[in-house]
């Protein structure tokens, strides 16, 4: 074997050495960012889990929850459903128990949330899913924000009022052709009836003195939301004010009824989800909190119930923005402060 021969040979092996070396830098490399890559995919799939009380029907938040969970199939959703009361009752035992076990709260009277707010129990969140929803509808500290819309109009008998004479204002349910048979539900019974007696009294256009004049043109009181739709559809009233979402809702099993806005001044109550301060699981929260206000708002549209996101439209539904315009102003701490001497005045007129 030459001498050049044996040089060019130690040569070459010096080099696969070096390759081999390298070769096996990267392997080892590779191999510990896959298994970081994992690491890192595993904890991203981690399972979460979250709690929500509401007041919802059962039938919506299953439906909810089967959607949110579709879409995050990592986080389990449970949930609690009861009227509001008794899901205050519950919040307040376990608020003096030294812990909530709710990760979220959507409830439907929105006063609740003053209560919340003062008392701290309230995570600030500013959901990048609620960009496109007007701040009319979001507390200032982003403490909570309305993720459904209840609206009460005109409920008529489409038998008995014909097209011209459908009501536009509120000053229309005083004309003559209407007395004696118009009602509204009695707002010590319904809270969306006490937000619609407490907008008009708080109106100057309209104060006592309006209702006084309802009282004078026959209007009368029933026990719950859907009597006074009911009954329009029946006949035994030509006009009623009542929610939207109940008229639509017996309109599409065929009854002879319709629903109207009011040009001016629409009730609008507002129903808030907050996150509570204290919660164990604040990112399933996030994700459940930015689900209801996005997606999960098919499910209202299905129960036909204005949805709070503008990007999502229930047919003949007046859209979210121009509601904002047209709502019927309502101060929700002097409605906390005035409530009982409200309706006792409000019982000393129509009872």
């Amino acid at each position: 074997m030459s001498p050049g021969f044996k040089k060019k040979f130690k040569e070459e092996m010096i080099f696969m050495g070096k390759f081999v070396k390298a070769a096996l830098v990267l392997s080892l490399l590779a191999s510990a960012l896959a298994g970081s890559f994992a690491q890192t995919a595993a904890a991203a799939e981690e399972k979460q889990y979250v709690m929500l009380y509401s007041s919802l029907k059962d039938s919506q938040l299953a439906a909810i929850r089967e959607g949110f969970m579709k879409k995050h199939p990592n986080v389990t959703m449970d949930y609690y459903t009861a009227g509001t009361g008794n899901v205050m009752t519950k919040l307040a035992t376990e608020h003096q128990s030294g812990g909530i076990a709710a990760d979220i709260i959507w409830v439907g009277d929105p006063t609740n949330y003053l209560t919340f707010k003062e008392q701290d129990l309230l995570m600030p969140y500013d959901s990048p899913a609620a960009a496109g929803i007007p701040d009319k509808f979001k507390d200032p500290d982003r403490l909570y924000m309305s993720a459904r819309l209840i609206m009460l109009g005109f409920v008529y008998n489409t038998n008995l009022v014909k097209e011209d004479q459908i009501p536009k204002t509120w000053e229309d349910l005083l004309k003559p052709e209407f007395k004696d048979y118009l009602s509204m539900t009695d707002p010590t019974t319904s809270g969306t009836t006490l937000f619609t007696v407490a907008g008009l009294v708080q109106n100057p256009k309209y104060g006592w003195a309006y209702l006084e004049k309802l009282k004078a043109n026959g209007l009368k009181l029933e026990n719950g939301s859907s009597a006074v739709v009911n009954k329009a559809a029946a006949g035994e009233y030509k006009v009623s004010i009542g929610v939207d979402y109940i008229a639509r809702t017996v309109m599409a099993q065929g009854a002879t009824v319709g629903f109207a806005y009011p040009e001016a001044d629409i009730p609008i109550i507002e129903s808030p989800i907050a996150i509570i301060k204290n919660t164990k699981n604040p990112e399933a929260a996030k994700k459940l909190y930015d689900y209801i206000i996005s997606d999960g708002q098919s499910v209202l549209i299905e129960e036909f119930t204005m949805p709070i996101n503008p990007d999502m439209k229930l047919e003949n539904a007046i859209d979210v923005k121009a509601a904002e315009a047209k709502m019927l102003p309502v101060d929700p701490a002097a409605l906390v402060r005035d409530k009982l001497d409200m309706l006792q005045k409000f019982d000393a007129i129509f009872k």
